[in-house]
Order: C-alpha cells, then structure tokens, then sequence
C-alpha cells in the first residue's frame, strides 16, 4: 500500500475501541499524521517485580474496560547521564520495573489488512535506552503501509543477572538472559494481537541497533524464536560479544550480591529481590548485561551456530556505518592526541603485530591520531564482526544484503563524530537530521531528506518482500561470500563490492596476534 492509499484512508483508531488478549484499547491519532494511530503504553507482561524479579516474563493481566493508550508506559530502570545518554533517558521519563510494554503505529483502516509488520528493538549496550526514545517514532514508517511496533525489554543486571541459587531455582540448569526472554515474549504477543492492528503476524521482520541487533543476531538461533518472525535487519550490531559462559556470569552475580551485602543473608536472593531497584542500578551501572550462553536461552555460542549452519533460514539485511567508533572517542578518558599515545594503545594489544597496524592506520600527523584511533575500533568492533557475520550467513545458503552508511550529518554530533555509531537512526525512522528529535517535515538539506526516503523505502520493501529493492533505488545485489556486495548510503546511494577489503584483510590476519581486549569502554 503506497503513502497516498494510506492517506485517503480512516485509521484504525476512528473504530470501537481495539480487544486484545488482556481488553480494549483506546489510542489516539498521531500528532504529526492523523491518519496514522499510534497506541502506546501496552503491556505485554507482567511487573518482573517481587517473586517475579529474575524469572522469566509471565503474560500481563486483563484489565477492565476501556485501557487508555495514548501516552507513553514507564521506561525500564537504567542510569543517566554520560556520552550515550543520545540513545537513553532524558530526563522527563518515569522509570519502574513495570516497564514491560510496547508501542504500535498504524495506517490500517481494520483488522484484515495484513500489513507487513516492523519490531524494533533498541540499542544502549542493554543497559541503557527504551521503546519510546523520540528517534523512534514509527509515524513515517507506518505511512508507507507497515505497522510499526518498539519495545521495552530489562536492562542490567534486572535484565541479565546469573547466580547459581537461579540456575538451581530455574529447574532448567539456567539462570540470566532475562532481556532476551522480553523480546521473546514481545514477539509472543505480537502474534497473538497485532492483527487487531491490521499487521500480518506471519509477516514479521526484526530491525534493531547496536545491541538491539546484536539480540537479533542471538535470536536467529533460536529456536523458541523461530516461528516468531521472517526477517532480520542488523544496524550497527553483529554476532561479538556474545561467548560467555553461565559460570563466569553466575560469578558476577556472586560479587553483586556480596556488594549489596546480600551474600551473608540466608537467601541471598530473596534479600536481592527485596532491595530497591535503584540501589541494584547504583551498585552495578555497567553491570555485563549481553547475552551469554547459558545452555537454555542461547545453547551454544552464537557465531558457532552460524558456522555450523544452523542459523535460521531467514533473511538478513546488514548495516555498518562508516565512523562507528566517532561516538565513542567522545567517551575516552584522555583523548589519543599524539602518534605515540596510539602506539602504546596498539602495542599494549597487538604486539609483535603493532608494525602491521600502524601501518594499516597511519598517523602522519599528530592530529591523525584520533582518527587513526576511529578507524581501528570501527573496523574491529563493526567492520570484521559485521562482514564475517554477512559471510556465515551467506555462507549457508542464506539471503543476506550488505549496506555502508556514510553520511555525514547536520547536526552538531555528526559534524563532530562523522557517520557515528547511531548516526542512521534518524534516517532509518524519517526523523530528519536532528538527533533524538522527530521534526513534522523532516530533514531541510535535500541530500539528506531523499537520504532517509531512500533507506526508508529499502527498509519497508525488505520488511515486506524480504527484498530491500525498488523505488528508484541502485540495484542492490544480494551478497556472498565471494562478492560481499553492498550498497552504501552516504551523499549519493551507490552499490560497491568487498568494502575496505585489503585494510579488514590484513587487520584480519593482525588479530591472530590480539590480546584479547575487546571492550567498547575500557579505553
């Protein structure tokens, strides 16, 4: 359905009240189109709180009557503050463990309509953000005939926490991955309602950022996932990050416990989940929150499943952009200002290797160090993750497409940052070029707003057909192994084949040598 169908048309909303599982729903049209309706707030579990913190989500309650959905729901609890607050809390949101809701954009005029379905799931290195960040609002999206949804999903250690007394607890040998288990469950009640919205449950395609994406490239091997959706789309966030073990998380769990003094009670995890969420938050802000494998959620590690082919055969739309890392130079402790500051940083991890690198990342002068810096944690954080998660994939027979952001933004952080970590977001939603604020109208400079037409029209033609092409745009190939095509988004859209390949090449053959740091903010 083009956008002139969609407003030609009355939205669900001017209808009786939506019934879902738990009752009726009121929402309400959206403020920037009223002929999309927006219904917000909706759980789709139960308060994780009490008994419930550290168990598996449990489907929320039916209520009685009308249910008002036309504000936002809590955002679920997590720190302020520091260099990633553009994708966390701003400052007017509630936070509460009963946060465990979602957010749905609909053009649908009724419930028959079958429109292909977009679940968003957020970024924030599952320890920051939520569903109803102002970049994601799915206005512009459902405009083009697809029904929009994002979610909230727990965040840190209320999101992640393995302790042996929860393995034992658990009956299943397994403890953590509570994050994981929300996306599940979202996805359990998208199936169950989002036809009342005039979606096509059988018609899902998982889009998400950072470690949003990263969760998506855990659940294509899963199989309580499976039947869930059809298709992935990757941003910013490929199979890394993702091989620890129930052990080495079920110690953290030990060491908070002994922080919040809740080792020495006779059950350590009643007096856990008797404390305020807001001490457990104090006490562990950077609390290791990715998925894990803990031999019931995620039974193996992940890039294993892939390399043995047992990713699921569904496609995949991989992004990278091309400055990932200019976000996270914001948050260095001292900025790498000289050639002899990115040597030590270099030879501290590589070694006998350090020559090669610093040949593949030249400092001629003292200001390249920086970028030098950027180049290096962008090609091994997003590069190589990225391309070898594309060719295991691909590899298997699978459809995978491969895409480069390069643009440049407007605002005040891309000029500063370059196509930074996040930097598509606003692109990807019609938001326009401001950061973190959706503008009725979009962006001003034309290179920009046809930028954002053109990557919306992929993302909901891929959403759709699990094909990206159309509407004007460069042919985009499918990519394997032996070509890795790509197309890439920047101040034009122009296709391309094997992105930085001598550099990811021979970083590549550089990491043999790697100490094995690989953290985003230890730097």
């Amino acid at each position: 359905m083009n956008e002139a169908t969609v407003n030609s048309t009355n939205p669900v909303s001017s209808h009786d009240p939506i019934q879902v599982a738990q009752g009726l729903l009121r929402g309400a049209p959206c403020p920037e189109n009223p002929r999309i309706s927006r219904f917000l707030g909706i759980p789709y579990a139960a308060a994780p709180t009490g008994a419930l913190r550290w168990q598996p989500p449990v489907p929320a309650a039916p209520w009685q009557g009308e249910r008002d959905a036309s504000d936002f729901g809590p955002v679920c609890p997590q720190p302020g503050g520091g260099t990633l607050v553009m994708f966390g809390i701003r400052g007017g949101e509630e936070m509460s463990e009963d946060s465990l809701n979602l957010n749905v954009w609909t053009g649908a005029v009724d419930a028959d309509e079958r429109r292909p379905v977009m679940v968003w799931l957020h970024g924030g290195g599952l320890r920051i953000g939520h569903g109803s960040h102002p970049m994601y609002n799915g206005v512009r999206l459902a405009e083009r005939g697809v029904v929009v949804v994002t979610i909230n999903y727990r965040l840190l250690s209320l999101g992640a926490l393995a302790h042996p007394q929860l393995t034992t607890e658990s009956g299943n040998g397994a403890s953590g991955n509570y994050a994981l288990m929300d996306q599940i469950a979202a996805l359990e009640w998208v199936q169950a309602n989002i036809a009342c919205f005039g979606g096509d449950p059988e018609n899902v395609t998982l889009f998400g950022e950072s470690a949003g994406a990263r969760c998506i490239s855990v659940l294509m091997t899963s199989a309580v996932a499976a039947p869930l959706f059809r298709r992935g789309i990757c941003q910013s966030g490929a199979l890394r990050g993702t091989d620890g073990s129930r052990a080495q998380r079920e110690e953290l769990g030990r060491q908070l416990a002994a922080k919040m003094g809740a080792a020495k009670a006779g059950d350590p995890i009643d007096a856990l989940r008797a404390a305020n969420w807001q001490d457990l938050i104090e006490a562990a802000p950077a609390f290791d929150s990715n998925p894990f494998v803990d031999g019931h959620v995620v039974t193996d590690v992940p890039e294993n499943l892939y390399r043995a082919g047992r990713s699921h055969d569904k496609p995949l739309l991989i992004i990278n952009n091309a400055n990932e890392a200019g976000l996270f130079a914001a948050a260095l402790k001292q900025p790498i200002d000289s050639a002899l500051r990115f040597r030590e940083i270099v030879d501290a991890e590589f070694g006998d290797a350090t020559d090669d690198v610093l040949a593949l990342y030249p400092v001629d002068q003292e200001e390249d160090a920086q970028d030098a810096w950027n180049k290096l944690r962008t090609d091994m954080w997003y590069g190589l993750p990225g391309r070898r998660h594309a060719d295991l994939h691909a590899g298997a027979g699978r459809t995978v497409y491969f895409a480069n952001f390069s643009r440049v933004p407007h605002w005040r952080g891309g000029r500063k940052m370059g196509a930074h970590h996040g930097a598509e977001i606003p692109y990807v939603f019609g938001g326009g070029i401001r950061c973190g604020a959706f503008a009725s109208g979009g962006a001003e400079d034309p290179v920009d707003r046809n930028l954002s037409e053109a990557m919306m029209s992929a993302w909901v033609n891929f959403a759709s057909n699990g094909d990206p092409n159309g509407d004007g745009l460069p042919e985009w190939d499918i990519y394997t192994p032996a070509q890795r095509a790509y197309l890439d988004f920047g101040n034009a859209v122009e296709a391309g084949v094997d992105l930085n390949k001598d550099r990811l090449d021979s970083l590549e053959a550089a990491l043999v040598h790697h100490s094995g740091k690989f953290d985003l903010y230890s730097e």
